[in-house]
């Protein structure tokens, strides 16, 4: 029996091949995959790179990414390069993927939205041996790296109390009007707020899940 999330991927299926011709419907073990070119424009409009790619449902959508497969070998099958042996790519890491799918994703804003950019990317490496836009580390280093910069600290003690406070065990006296607490001079609503809020949206499961695995 199909999932809900399922029927949801694939009816927006059509509307993409309508829009992006160079790409197909075909199946994949009795699940619907988008299949072909994806071209690469860059600022100008200009075609910069041309990919063949695959894009499958993945569990958890419309929540989580679907699953972007570069099939034309014009990326290395590395995990250097974001591309693991069965020709699947790693967009980003899990915590900030949940933060860019907390309303819920489609097909196109997936395609537009992060494959575009994820394939550039990557041919800005080619040209100019660097990613434009920078990237996550693999695996445990890649979380430390996403929660440092969203936690302004690399100090996990730190981290600890942030936990604690945005789950309601240990409540911190702040005024969202006041001057945060952290001395950046910026009102707590414009700075810590917002940290805190990308937490919840995180959720505590997860959170709790990444802290046990990064901090020991």
């Amino acid at each position: 029996m199909k999932s809900n999330n399922y029927i949801i991927y694939c009816s927006q299926l059509k509307d993409i091949i309508i829009k992006y011709p160079n790409l197909s419907i075909i199946e994949v073990d009795s699940k619907k995959v988008l299949k072909g070119i994806l071209d690469i424009p860059n600022d100008d409009k200009i075609i910069v790179g041309s990919y063949l790619i695959e894009i499958h449902f993945a569990d958890g959508f419309p929540f989580r990414f679907p699953k972007l497969f570069e099939k034309g070998g014009a990326i290395i099958n590395d995990i250097d390069w974001h591309k693991y042996p069965d020709e699947s790519c790693c967009i980003t890491v899990l915590p900030d993927e949940i933060v860019k799918c907390k309303h819920g994703i489609s097909v196109l804003e997936f395609i537009e939205k992060y494959c575009f950019s994820f394939l550039a990317n990557h041919k800005h490496r080619i040209l100019e041996g660097h990613y434009l836009n920078g990237e996550y580390a693999h695996g445990l280093s890649g979380f430390i790296q996403f929660y440092s910069v969203l936690l302004k600290t690399t100090d996990t003690s730190i981290w600890k109390e942030y936990y604690k406070h945005v789950f309601r065990q240990v409540i911190f006296l702040t005024d969202r009007n006041g001057l945060c607490f952290c001395g950046s001079q910026l009102k707590f609503k414009k700075c810590h707020k917002i940290i805190f809020d990308t937490m919840r949206d995180i959720g505590q499961r997860e959170m709790f899940h990444h802290f046990k695995l990064i901090i020991i």
